[in-house]
């Protein structure tokens, strides 16, 4: 208990205090991770943790509601959690991409984009491409007709979600057209997967006002068909 209350006595302390501890928390996780993990990786996750704790204090010292000299105090704050985390960072992800990986986290590499991402991605693009091309079937013809619901541009974007799934799948599901570029191949297709999400959501957001349950239904049925799909096919393999 007397741990949690001096934690609480030095959060109360002044307005900046809790920034000053959560800069001391991120600053000791990313020396406890590049320290235990001794290797590109480890760094990687160590630049991950300083960027995403700095941002987090940084929305925390806008949040506050501050008046006249403690503004001048946040702004020293935040210049001090930029230059300080920001910097480490940014070392960090030098230090990782000079060195550049070593044969064993190579192969390591290569054998996760292998064995597990590329399944998890031809999974997504056929679960994104059944769903979009069911929806823009559903709502061109709804559309020509002039049902108001309907936009034309969720039609587009329905449109742009099912080629794009299309392009994907045409790529995973042939492995060995990342043969020779597995790592740059599987970062272009998760960037690909990313592009079309919020394309996908914005076009969902418009149908889901006309008709949630339909859009629910949909996407709750395709996805435990590819479960059971994926189910079938781990029962397979196990009896060969």
């Amino acid at each position: 208990m007397w741990l949690l209350d001096g934690f609480a006595w030095l959060y109360n302390l002044n307005r900046f205090t809790g920034a000053l501890l959560m800069w001391f928390v991120v600053l000791v996780l990313t020396a406890t991770v590049t320290m235990n993990v001794q290797n590109n990786r480890g760094k990687l996750w160590g630049f991950l943790i300083t960027s995403a704790g700095a941002v987090f204090i940084l929305v925390y010292l806008e949040s506050l509601k501050l008046v006249g000299a403690d503004k001048a105090i946040r702004g020293v704050v935040t210049n001090f959690v930029v230059m300080t985390l920001g910097g480490l960072g940014s070392g960090l992800l030098a230090v990782a991409i000079s060195q550049g990986p070593t044969e064993e986290e190579d192969e390591q590499a290569r054998g996760f984009i292998r064995d597990r991402l590329v399944d998890a991605l031809e999974y997504a693009f056929v679960f994104f491409g059944i769903c979009s091309f069911t929806l823009f079937a559903v709502c061109l013809p709804l559309h020509l007709l002039a049902w108001p619901h309907v936009t034309e541009h969720d039609v587009f974007s329905l449109l742009i979600v099912c080629l794009g799934a299309l392009l994907g799948y045409a790529i995973v599901s042939r492995p060995s057209r990342l043969e020779h570029w597995e790592q740059l191949g599987a970062c272009a297709l998760v960037a690909l997967l990313l592009l079309l999400l919020p394309v996908y959501g914005q076009a969902l957001s418009g149908l889901w006002q006309w008709n949630g349950w339909a859009v629910l239904g949909l996407h709750t049925f395709t996805a435990l068909a590819l479960f059971r799909t994926l189910w079938f096919h781990r029962i397979e393999w196990r009896r060969a």
